[in-house]
C-alpha cells in the first residue's frame, strides 16, 4: 500500500510537528501549509488550501490552547478553536475530505475521572468551552473522528506539578504514535487517546527529577481534578 497523503494543520506546534516526525513510521506523509499560508480564521485560505489538496484527509491539530490567557482572551480563543475549526469543517464537507479533530481531555470537568468517549461533557474553564464547541460542531459530520488528549512536550515544563490532579496525559513523543495509529485505523466518532491514570507529578518525575509538588488549592487557575480515560492497555 501507497504513503497516504494528509492534510494537517497547526504543523508547528507541538503534537503537529511530532506527527509529521513520527509520520514515516505509520505510511502517511503530512502536507502541512504554515499559518501564513493558511489562517484557519480565514474561510477563503482554507477553502483554498483544502480545495487544491488531493488527498482524501484532514487532521486539524491548530488551536488557541493557553488556558490562562484564554480567560483573559476568550474571543480570541473562540476566534481560532470555535471559527477556525468551522471553516476546516466547511472545507471538509465541501470537498468530500474526512476530518480528525484534535480535542482535549478538558471537555470534562474531572469530578469522576476514568471517562470513557459515550461520558457526558462539562468544560469548566473558556478554553475548554471552545475547545468542547468546536468538537460539537465537528461531531456534526458524519465523516469525521473526534480525538480527546492531552501532552506535553518531551520535557516537563514547570517546576512544580500537581499532587492531586490525575489524567491520561503524556509527553508528546508517547502521544504522537498512538494518535497515528488512530489515523491509520480509519475509524469515526469519538477516541480518547492517552496513558493509564496518574498524578501530574507522576508524571513529571518521570523527566525531571527534582520537580517539587504542589497541591491544586495552591494555583490560581480553575482546572478539572481528574480527567482521566478508562484506557484499555
Amino acid at each position: 500500500m501507497g504513503i497516504k497523503n494528509i492534510f494537517l494543520t497547526g504543523g508547528s506546534g507541538t503534537l503537529g510537528s511530532q506527527l509529521i516526525l513520527d509520520s514515516q513510521n505509520y505510511g502517511v506523509s503530512f502536507i502541512s501549509p504554515s499559518s501564513e499560508e493558511c489562517d484557519i480564521r480565514s474561510n477563503w485560505q482554507v477553502d483554498n488550501k483544502i480545495g487544491n489538496f488531493e488527498g482524501d484527509t484532514v487532521v486539524h491539530c491548530a488551536a488557541f490552547t493557553d488556558v490562562k490567557k484564554a480567560e483573559r482572551y476568550p474571543l480570541l480563543a473562540a476566534k481560532i478553536n470555535v471559527i477556525g475549526t468551522f471553516n476546516i469543517l466547511h472545507a471538509c464537507i465541501k470537498y468530500q475530505k474526512k476530518l480528525i479533530y484534535i480535542s482535549t481531555d478538558y471537555v470534562f470537568d474531572g469530578k469522576k475521572g476514568n471517562y470513557k468517549t459515550s461520558d457526558a461533557i462539562n468544560p469548566l474553564s473558556k478554553y475548554s468551552k471552545t475547545k468542547a464547541a468546536a468538537e460539537l460542531i465537528v461531531r456534526t459530520y458524519d465523516n469525521s473522528l473526534v480525538i480527546r488528549t492531552s501532552f506535553y512536550g518531551k520535557e516537563f515544563p514547570y517546576k512544580k506539578a500537581l499532587m492531586d490532579q490525575w489524567t491520561s496525559k503524556d509527553y508528546v513523543d508517547i502521544i504522537s504514535p498512538k494518535v497515528l495509529q488512530c489515523i491509520k485505523k480509519d475509524e469515526l466518532g469519538i477516541e480518547h487517546v492517552g496513558s493509564p491514570r496518574r498524578t501530574v507529578y507522576e508524571i513529571a518525575k518521570e523527566r525531571k527529577g527534582d520537580v517539587e509538588g504542589i497541591f491544586m488549592n495552591e494555583i490560581d487557575i480553575k482546572i478539572p481534578r481528574d480527567t482521566s480515560f478508562k484506557i484499555e492497555e
